[in-house]
Order: C-alpha cells, then structure tokens, then sequence
C-alpha cells in the first residue's frame, strides 16, 4: 500500500507564549565539569514546554523521498534525500503537499554537486545552496531558476549557513589545513555576492578534530551544530574551545558556557556540544572520543540552575514514547528542530 512510503515530519517549536520573559542576556555563565560519570536524573515531557506540528509529506511518485529536512519556513519545507542524488523538495508546510522537485545537480556554474545544507529566504523567494564540495553558494528561485553564485575563500570552505537577515547569511568557515592553528572564524556574509559583512573569531590553542582515523583511513566521523539560533540570538561553539559565544554584531562575542576541564589537557578528549536552547532548558551533548564516540545527553534546568542527565518523551503516543536525541535534526529559526517517523513506526 502507498500509506507505507509515508513520512512523517514532526516539527517542534518554541511556546511563544513565554517568549517575552526569556533571554541569554543576563544569564550567569553555565560551568559544567565533563569528568563527572553520573548526574541527576530527570524525565521531561515535550509538550511541556515545546509545540508541535506534524506534518505527513506526499507520498505520489513524483514526491517520494527520504525526508532529510533542509530548512523550514512559514509556508514551505525544503526536503532532500539521504543519498546525494541532486533532488530537492518543496513542500507544503501545512498540508505536505509536494509544490516543487528541483534537481541541479552537476558541475557547471548554475549547479551543485552536493547539497549540504541549504537557507529558505520566503521573504526573497530564493533557496540557497551550499555546495561544500564545490565551496559556493548557488541561489535559486523557488521553482529551481538559477539566479548567482558566490565561491567561498580558497583557504577554507563555507561549512554551514543560516538565515540571519533579509540582507546576510551567518556562516561558519572550516579549514580544511589541519596545520592552521588558532581560531574558528564565523562570518556574516551579503545574499547577493558573499561580500563579507562582519568577522569573528573563537581562539584556541591547539586544533581538535571530531575525526577517528586509522593512518589515513577515515574510521568514523562525529558532526555537531556550531551555529545555534535561539529567540533573536545566535550561540557559536568550537570544539577546540573550551567556551560557548552570544553573538551579537554589536557586543560580539560573550561567553555563556564554559566546559571544565580545558579540552587542551584532555586525552582522550570528551568534548560539548549545546544542541538546543529553549525557554527553560539548555540541552547539551557530552561526547568521548574514544575508540567510538559515546554520548551522554546532559540538560541544564534554566530556572533550577542545575545540570541533569535526561530522557524526553513524546506523550501524543498512547504510550509515551522515547526519543531518540540520536535522531533529531537541529533547525535554526521558528522550528527547532525535527524529527522524521516513517509511517510503519507510528
């Protein structure tokens, strides 16, 4: 049956009715010690303190994907498949009706090679592209025309890129030379040519990868979210940094999170990575580069000002059901984040 190929997005947004009474503005600087084995426990409901839409996308042949979430507006989602195959979805955001399939996949001028991740402009009406394969920006209307195309530096590639502004786009610039020490720099570059706006920094001392490697064989690779957006602000990290940065293009950057102890002293290292940033929690990930990558999934109670280890659970099931914080994807704009349900789960 064609229900089977359904996917549900289940998108998870901020209470705005709370929204006034919260900010990063004044908050003392949370401190938290990586070598502590246990924590506090607590259980939190998402409804509690999250709304959700559920959204089914349209199973017809011409808009059966894989359901990997690029950017969320008000009136569209922007979908890809797991595997790199060029196609890109436009949705009804609403109804999940498929609009629009666009593939420009290629290596010409007007295409992309890999769409990594991508920015929705609704107000523009343009989707831009980041081809890290290809460091550059291509932008297209929503019906998939090419418009312009920007390159990044030729030093380093343009690793994520978010919405900042009707005019900027706010990026992080990864350097693929691992013998370049000393900072991670974060960009606020113009929509219609990357001229670089504004530039900071995170220093450091030494570099720290997020790679575990035999010689040169690649054994396993660890991604996290350095840019996070929270209600009109914008939170960087670094791995090679033991400090979490408010940016603000007035005040740049102020420290709200520091990891103890230093990352430069640590072997093996147990990295922190903020994951999601809500009017009463900060979810945070602990993660220890091992002979694998083992996780622990910490939340710092806002209001308590206290650090616990946590379960979520989503109470719309008969059953309230565990989520997997494994398989959640980070949004930075109105929706947080996603999670994607294939129709045989629920």
């Amino acid at each position: 049956m064609k229900d089977t190929n359904i996917i549900w997005l289940v998108l998870l947004l901020m209470m705005i009715g709370c929204k006034k009474n919260v900010s990063l503005e004044n908050e003392n600087v949370i401190i938290v010690n990586v070598t502590k084995d246990e924590y506090p426990h607590k259980d939190i409901i998402l409804q509690d303190f999250m709304e959700i839409e559920y959204v089914a996308l349209d199973s017809s042949d011409d808009f059966l994907c894989q359901g990997h979430i690029l950017a969320v507006g008000e009136k569209f989602i922007v979908v890809r498949n797991d595997i790199q195959d060029g196609d890109i979805f436009l949705f009804d955001r609403k109804k999940g009706n498929g609009i629009k399939k666009i593939n420009r996949k290629g290596n010409g001028n007007e295409e992309y090679v890999i769409a990594y991740n991508a920015v929705l402009d609704e107000d523009n009406e343009e989707l831009f592209i980041n081809d890290v394969m290809q460091n550059k920006i291509i932008v297209y209307d929503l019906f998939g025309n090419y418009k312009r195309h920007f390159l990044g530096s030729e030093k380093a590639r343009i690793n994520q890129i978010y919405n900042f502004d009707k005019e900027k786009l706010i990026c992080k610039i990864e350097d693929d030379n691992t013998t370049t020490l000393g900072k991670s720099t974060f960009m606020l570059i113009s929509k219609q040519n990357g001229e670089v706006a504004i530039e900071t920094a995170i220093s450091y001392k030494e570099r720290k990868t997020m790679k575990i490697a035999d010689g040169e064989n690649l054994l396993m690779f660890y991604s996290y979210p350095s840019i996070l957006y929270f209600q009109d602000q914008w939170i960087f990290s670094e791995i090679s940094s033991d400090t979490v940065f408010k940016f603000s293009p007035e005040r740049d950057l102020t420290p709200i999170m520091i990891k103890s102890p230093s990352i430069q002293s640590m072997i093996p290292e147990t990295f922190l990575f903020p994951k999601i940033f809500t009017n009463q929690y900060c979810f945070i990930e602990k993660v220890k580069k091992e002979t694998n990558f083992s996780t622990t999934n910490l939340i710092y109670d806002r209001k308590e000002k206290k650090l616990y280890e946590y379960v979520l659970y989503n109470r719309d099931y008969s059953n309230a059901q565990k989520i997997n914080m494994a398989d959640i994807g980070i949004l930075n704009g109105e929706v947080i984040f996603y999670q994607r349900i294939e129709a045989y789960e629920l």
